[in-house]
């Protein structure tokens, strides 16, 4: 088996533990919304083919398992961390730092500030993907930063950042044009121009 997802179900730190033990091959897990903890999610770091692990809003997941997993599945690409609050910016810099096979990493309202960013930036040459949105305290540095840093960073979301200004991010739109930037108002710009592309107007639209 290469492929384990066990989102919203019943699932005990004790069952992690023997499909882990069991199934050492899996490459991609998720435990989104599952009852599991730390002391579940730790048995992973036994999974070294692990490359997608899905651990959004688990209710008791703590830095420190985070980061030993990171260390220890050196094949880990995609991590989904969101709806996290006690994902704080020291697990995203030691991500950063150990994650040397990560592309991936999903951040969406987790305890995070300008300075995981800024770290991301400066530490990993393979994240091609951040999304931070929801994140309350990302500011124009912590965009700006992982922008003028990042030589791997191709998508950063920032959906409501409200501390983000727009005007920062039209700057920053013009002078990195190989990262995509998602806003509400980028997003929008994004979706009117495909739909301009694809032959609408809005002379035809209203006429219909």
């Amino acid at each position: 088996m290469l492929w384990r997802s066990l989102l919203q179900c019943k699932v005990t730190d004790k069952s992690v533990r023997a499909f882990a033990e069991h199934c050492p091959e899996l490459q991609f897990v998720g435990f989104m919304g599952c009852s599991v903890t730390s002391l579940g999610v730790i048995h992973l770091t036994g999974l070294r083919n692990l490359s997608s692990l899905d651990l959004r809003h688990i209710s008791e997941l703590n830095n420190e398992t985070v980061m030993e997993v990171v260390r220890k599945c050196r094949n880990l690409s995609s991590l989904n961390l969101c709806l996290n609050w006690s994902i704080n910016d020291r697990c995203v810099e030691i991500i950063a730092k150990e994650g040397r096979s990560l592309k991936e990493l999903y951040l969406v309202s987790c305890k995070i500030t300008d300075h995981a960013l800024i770290a991301i930036g400066q530490y990993s040459s393979t994240i091609e993907t951040v999304d931070a949105g929801w994140c309350k305290e990302i500011t124009d540095q912590g965009a700006t930063q992982i922008a003028r840093s990042s030589k791997s960073l191709r998508y950063l979301g920032l959906m409501r950042c409200d501390k983000v200004n727009e005007e920062t991010v039209e700057r920053l739109v013009v002078q990195y044009p190989h990262i995509v930037f998602s806003t509400v108002m980028q997003d929008c710009k994004r979706t009117l121009e495909r739909a301009y592309q694809m032959g609408w107007s809005p002379n035809t639209s209203n006429a219909s």
